[in-house]
């Protein structure tokens, strides 16, 4: 070959080079200027939901602090029911369950107390509040005996005997220990609990010493129970 003619191929090979290059700078030029878009679209996006995201973390961590908060006041609760308890020794009387209404009271406006009642356990201590009250003045002295038998068993047929169906009905379902619905039905059959233990209490001089200490043990255990199943709910 003519050196003319050596040159023209050299030529033409450079220029297909040269153009595959070319074409290689393009493209991966438009991959990195995609990839980059990409990456500052996601760095936006993710700075606008940054606000949102940081609102929810707040909202738990103010969560974990009530549970907190909840599960101490909802102890000191629980400690002042030990004279309703089946197995303590505290003679049960209308002056007892004074004192008793009257220390309740002390908690319910103490810093850690009624604040952290929530709608689903509210009616069921004031459902106990209303019967110690109610109780505490009555006209006579009474006194209250521990059954031998269960005291479910006698309360369940006092509540029988004065058709108290939405008494009975809050009491059955906190027997299931449902917690998956705690929070949805809790608060509307705590009401009708209270409802029907208003009643009762109205009733008092109709019932027998067994029943009213009956009467008293279960609503104090129901309360128990309901804080329990509260804080249980809120665990999940």
């Amino acid at each position: 070959m003519q050196m003319q003619e050596i040159l023209q191929v050299l030529t033409l090979a450079l220029l297909a080079v040269g153009g595959y290059g070319l074409r290689l700078l393009k493209t991966g030029t438009e991959a990195a200027v995609k990839t980059s878009a990409e990456e500052a679209a996601k760095a936006t996006i993710q700075q606008l939901k940054w606000p949102g995201e940081l609102a929810r973390e707040l909202q738990k961590t103010r969560g974990v602090e009530r549970q907190e908060l909840r599960f101490k006041s909802y102890g000191s609760l629980w400690k002042e029911l030990r004279p309703l308890a089946i197995y303590d020794a505290t003679v049960i009387n209308r002056k007892v369950v004074g004192e008793l209404s009257s220390r309740l009271s002390d908690w319910y406006f103490s810093e850690c107390g009624g604040l952290l009642l929530t709608p689903q356990a509210r009616d069921f201590y004031f459902a106990l509040q209303d019967l110690l009250q109610v109780t505490s003045r009555f006209s006579e002295d009474w006194d209250a005996d521990r059954p031998e038998e269960s005291e479910k068993t006698i309360f369940q047929d006092v509540l029988k005997a004065r058709g108290a169906d939405g008494a009975i009905s809050a009491l059955e379902y906190l027997s299931t220990g449902a917690l998956e619905d705690w929070q949805n039905k809790a608060a509307d059959l705590a009401k009708k609990w209270r409802t029907g233990i208003n009643d009762l209490a109205g009733a008092w001089n109709e019932l027998d010493n067994r029943q009213r200490f009956a009467t008293l043990q279960q609503v104090g255990s129901v309360l128990r129970t309901s804080l329990v199943n509260d804080l249980e709910s809120r665990a999940r």
